[in-house]
């Protein structure tokens, strides 16, 4: 994990929107500095009418945090079993999980949490799917923005622009809720990534073109930008906890 800045950026001419974004945050204790036009291309190179400046901000690698994560929850006395669960059943006081080799599980009480992916115990109504892209440039340390601050939009369907520990750039980006079949979100990933690398361009003229990567996936987000968490009806002692996006991994 490393320590970062972090920049939200005005989308179109019209900084409003982020200047309230920086009175509220002042007012729940999370102060953010506001650049404008000037400032923000003085400091960082990045042509946009304004920007938010957060110093309380970090990037972490999202597998190795996991193994970090599961290796505490050892040391403090879980048993992580690996297997897949296949059925449930929370007739009685306790749950039982059933397992794909036929073994099950016994617990007072469940947890899912899996992601996006829910048994069909779960039937969810608040949530909706959509797909986003992102493209990692070849190795270019000596191309990237000052600071190599966190960067993300004032905007419903924002982009955001990251950097890795090897000198890569990361985009994200140009959600879709029309394209959620696998097939044709893969049929769509080279349009999106040729529109990723010209918003790149665009943010960032200092980059290079080359992408080494480019990859596609699924998401759900809720209505009001809130993750569920909370038991699921009808199964007792079963609770589901939806991290969904950016806000849910915030709460």
């Amino acid at each position: 994990m490393r320590r970062r800045l972090s920049l939200y950026l005005v989308v179109d001419d019209s900084p409003n929107l982020v200047q309230d974004e920086c009175a509220l945050r002042g007012r729940a204790d999370l102060p953010s500095l506001y650049l404008d036009h000037a400032a923000l291309l003085k400091r960082f190179g990045i042509a946009r009418a304004g920007a938010l400046l957060s110093r309380d901000a970090a990037d972490a690698d999202p597998v190795l945090l996991t193994h970090g994560l599961l290796d505490i929850s050892l040391q403090r006395g879980a048993r992580l079993l690996k297997a897949n669960a296949v059925a449930y059943d929370s007739a009685a006081q306790s749950v039982t999980v059933g397992l794909e080799n036929g073994l099950s599980i016994e617990a007072r009480q469940v947890v899912l949490a899996t992601g996006y992916v829910m048994p069909d115990i779960v039937r969810p109504t608040a949530q909706q799917p959509a797909s986003s892209w992102a493209i990692a440039s070849r190795r270019q340390p000596g191309h990237l923005w000052p600071e190599q601050a966190l960067i993300w939009e004032a905007s419903r369907n924002y982009h955001y622009a990251r950097t890795t520990t090897d000198g890569r750039i990361i985009l994200g980006g140009e959600d879709d809720r029309a394209l959620i079949e696998p097939h044709a979100r893969d049929d769509a990933t080279p349009a999106k990534v040729r529109a990723l690398k010209d918003y790149l361009k665009a943010l960032w003229p200092h980059a290079s073109e080359d992408v080494a990567f480019g990859w596609s996936g699924a998401f759900d987000t809720t209505h009001d930008g809130l993750p569920l968490i909370g038991r699921v009806p009808g199964s007792k002692n079963i609770f589901a906890a939806f991290g969904y996006g950016g806000n849910g991994i915030t709460l």
